[in-house]
C-alpha cells in the first residue's frame, strides 16, 4: 500500500526538490534541480574547473564554459552510485558544442586533466560530438579506456536535448535514452567499485573547448535517497505542496 508522498526543500539557496515514496519495505526518491537559485547546491553538486573555464546560473540555466584548450570544467554529483539503482535525466543545450558534451559516469571525482590521465577513468558515457552521438560502455579492464560498442551511435538535432541514463544494479545494465527514446544499453562491469555521475563540455586540459547549458537535472530511484539531507520521518509537506516535476 502506498503511503503519503512527502517533499521538502533543500536548506540554503537551492530550490531542488526531494520527493520520497515508501512502497512496502523499499523507498525511492525523486530529486529535481531546476537551478532556480544563484548558486549551486553543495549538497548535490561539486564543480571542478581549471584554467579559464567558468560557470554561472542565469535565469534558471546553468552555463558551463571552457574557452581555451588548456582549460576544463566538470560538474559532479559526488556520491558513489555503484551499488544502487539510480536514474539521471538532464535537459541540456548543444549549440555551444565544439568538441564534445558528455553525460555519464566516471570512476573518481577529479579535476579536468590531460586526456592520457583521465581517459582510463571513464565508465558508461553518452557523448554528443559534432557529427553524431555515441555511447561508451564500462571498461572491460578497470583502468583502461572503455570501448565504443558497435551500432550505439546516431544523429541528433543541435539545440535542446534530453539525455536519460538508467543505471540498474538489479539488472546489471545501463540504459541510455535520447529525447525519450531508448538508444542503447550496455552491461555494467561487476568489477567497478565507484561510479560518480558527471557532465562536461571539456574534460581535458590538453585540448577541447566548448559550452553546455543545463535547464534541469532529475535524479530518481532508490539511489537518489543517498542525497537526502533530512530523515524521511521529518518531512511534513503533503502532495498539495509538491511542485510539478518534469
Amino acid at each position: 500500500m502506498m503511503k503519503r508522498i512527502n517533499v521538502f526543500q533543500l536548506a540554503g539557496l537551492s530550490l531542488a526538490l526531494f520527493i520520497f515514496l515508501a512502497i512496502g519495505q523499499s523507498s525511492i526518491a525523486i530529486i529535481v534541480d531546476e537551478f532556480d537559485a544563484p548558486k549551486l547546491d553543495e549538497k548535490l553538486w561539486q564543480m571542478e574547473a581549471v584554467g579559464k573555464a567558468s560557470f554561472e546560473i542565469e535565469d534558471g540555466i546553468l552555463v558551463m564554459s571552457s574557452p581555451t584548450v588548456d582549460s576544463g570544467i566538470m560538474l559532479y554529483s559526488p556520491v558513489n552510485f555503484e551499488d544502487v539503482d539510480v536514474t539521471f535525466e538532464v535537459k541540456l543545450e548543444t549549440s555551444g558544442l565544439v568538441d564534445n558534451i558528455t553525460v555519464g559516469f566516471i570512476a573518481e571525482v577529479m579535476e579536468p586533466q590531460i586526456n592520457t590521465d583521465i581517459n582510463n577513468h571513464w565508465e558508461a558515457n553518452f557523448f554528443f560530438v559534432p557529427a553524431n552521438w555515441y555511447i561508451k560502455q564500462d571498461p572491460v579492464v578497470i583502468g583502461e579506456k572503455p570501448p565504443n560498442p558497435p551500432d550505439l551511435l546516431g544523429p541528433f538535432d543541435i539545440g535542446w536535448n534530453t539525455v536519460k541514463i538508467d543505471s540498474s544494479e538489479t539488472r546489471g545494465k545501463i540504459t541510455f535514452f535520447l529525447n525519450g527514446e531508448e538508444v542503447g544499453e550496455v552491461d555494467k562491469n561487476p568489477d567497478v567499485e565507484e561510479r560518480y555521475f558527471y557532465i562536461t563540455s571539456d574534460p581535458y586540459t590538453s585540448h577541447y573547448t566548448g559550452d553546455v547549458l543545463i535547464e534541469y537535472i532529475k535524479i530518481s530511484g532508490p539511489g537518489a535517497i543517498l542525497l537526502a539531507v533530512e530523515p524521511v520521518d521529518k518531512l511534513a509537506a503533503t502532495w498539495g505542496d509538491i511542485k510539478r516535476t518534469r
